[in-house]
């Protein structure tokens, strides 16, 4: 990978418990390509197969708008938690879908909740055999979700050759932190997160996460299936500043390069 801005990524997800909530996730994303927009940016957004059925104008808009689509699985089902055949089924009849919706192939790869670890290793072969060029799949920390202590920090490659791109983490002492990424990225204060990025050497794999939950202020409370009603909570909590911090963030002085998206960078 090549330059050292900060790389903007997109995981569009719709959290839901059931349609009788209201969708909020397409505004929300339309809200962010202004954003971006605005700031002459391009970023990654790694989309659910389901929401590109569901609305596919909206993956065309962002394709439109110069940013990379990647794809984020068929229905946020975490690795860990899915097969090799039900996952290779799903993946190929998305991949085509989205690649003829926008009419270019993709590149990219994202595991949920960054549910590639020891545990779902198969999956590594599997996303290679789809074509894609890298994965962005690795938490390389301990995590109370999904990760994978012990795997590089630096972008690498697996043994089938595929280039992993592992999610940001900083080391406080004997504790290691994800910080530039969602719940982190809100509740971190803006001084650390920039304190970490200078301690960062790793300037080919900075790269931030978010999610249109993490900017929607206006989402009503709502526990998120599979977690606790504290997770939910601080998933829910302190949105509503996440677009002046990251305007914070990208305007520093490490990072004037204008960011890239991952496919223009590997």
């Amino acid at each position: 990978m090549e330059n050292s801005s900060l790389t903007f990524t997109v995981d569009l997800e719709d959290h839901r418990p059931d349609p009788s909530f209201p969708k909020r996730y397409p505004e929300i994303a339309r809200r962010l390509m202004t954003f971006l927009d605005e700031r002459g940016m391009r970023a990654t957004f790694f989309v659910l197969g389901r929401l590109a059925r569901e609305e596919p104008r909206l993956i065309q808009e962002i394709a439109e708008a110069g940013h990379e689509i990647a794809y984020h699985s068929a229905q946020h089902l975490h690795l860990t938690k899915d097969n090799h055949d039900n996952f290779l089924a799903q993946s190929r009849r998305d991949i085509e879908y989205i690649a003829d919706l926008i009419g270019q192939a993709l590149s990219g790869y994202r595991a949920p909740a960054f549910s590639l670890t020891p545990q779902s290793g198969w999956a590594v072969d599997a996303i290679k055999s789809l074509g894609f060029k890298y994965s962005s799949s690795v938490m390389p920390v301990a995590n109370p979700i999904n990760g994978y202590p012990g795997a590089p920090r630096n972008p690498f490659r697996w043994p089938n050759e595929l280039l992993e791109i592992p999610a940001a983490v900083a080391s406080v002492g004997p504790i290691n932190l994800p910080y530039l990424g969602g719940i982190y990225l809100r509740y971190l204060p803006t001084w650390v997160i920039k304190m970490f990025l200078k301690q960062d050497r790793r300037d080919e794999s900075r790269w931030l996460y978010c999610h249109p939950h993490d900017f929607d202020h206006q989402e009503k409370f709502f526990q998120i299936e599979g977690t606790s009603f504290l997770v939910s909570a601080l998933l829910w909590f302190n949105r509503r500043g996440t677009f002046a911090k990251l305007e914070r963030l990208l305007s520093s002085e490490a990072d004037r390069n204008s960011p890239q998206t991952f496919a223009e960078k590997i």
